[in-house]
């Protein structure tokens, strides 16, 4: 899959019929430190870097709806604990865009450009494209997975509770060790973040 630079523990995915992730055992695979484009989809899990993790491969994550206007939708990475949907079951890594497709195999949404203190957010059009960034690469981890990048940089990838009424999502920032509080309280703290890196898990 990827040229020779160093091997690097990966694993031999084996999909879940229930929720459609995966649970694995090692093998090995070769690549170089870092990807523009990768050759086999994938999916992504944040991994908590301070605190204990549940398993080796990190929380699930999905694309959690953030609305819609006129001929667009946007969606935002959450954990697929605080979004129990996966709409968006495969992602792809082609010339440093981050792709979603959708269950029928289609292809309409892209990751955004992360904005400073934002979220990691899609926007999906079957009328018009939409500008994508091309700043995406998949770079070398310390673990057992290549982790996602932004411009070269993959150790700014932050997990956000979300304190909003109703059906909060636990989404992934950029660059944040705090967001707002969407709790709609008067006075409310900031709501604490913490680091995570960005597992990709190839399906």
């Amino acid at each position: 899959m990827f040229s020779s630079l160093r091997f690097l523990s990966a694993l031999l995915v084996v999909i879940s019929s229930s929720t459609s992730f995966i649970f694995a055992s090692p093998v090995y695979l070769a690549m170089r430190s870092s990807e523009t484009t990768l050759t086999q989809n994938f999916t992504l899990a944040a991994l908590n870097v301070t605190l204990p993790n549940a398993n080796l491969t990190g929380a699930p994550l999905v694309l959690g709806t953030a609305g819609a206007i006129d001929g667009e939708s946007f969606d935002v990475t959450s954990t697929y604990a605080s979004y129990p949907y996966n709409d968006f079951p495969s992602l792809a890594l082609v010339d440093g865009n981050l792709r979603a497709f959708s269950r029928q195999g289609s292809w309409h949404t892209n990751a955004s450009v992360p904005l400073l203190h934002g979220s990691l957010d899609w926007t999906t059009s079957s009328l018009y494209s939409s500008a994508a960034s091309t700043a995406f690469t998949a770079e070398s981890g310390t673990g057992n997975f290549s982790v996602l990048a932004f411009n070269g940089t993959a150790n700014l990838w932050y997990l956000c509770p979300s304190d909003a009424p109703g059906l909060p999502q636990n989404s992934v920032y950029y660059n944040t060790t705090t967001i707002p509080s969407q709790s709609g309280a008067s006075g409310a703290s900031p709501v604490q973040c913490y680091s995570v890196t960005l597992n990709i898990i190839p399906v």
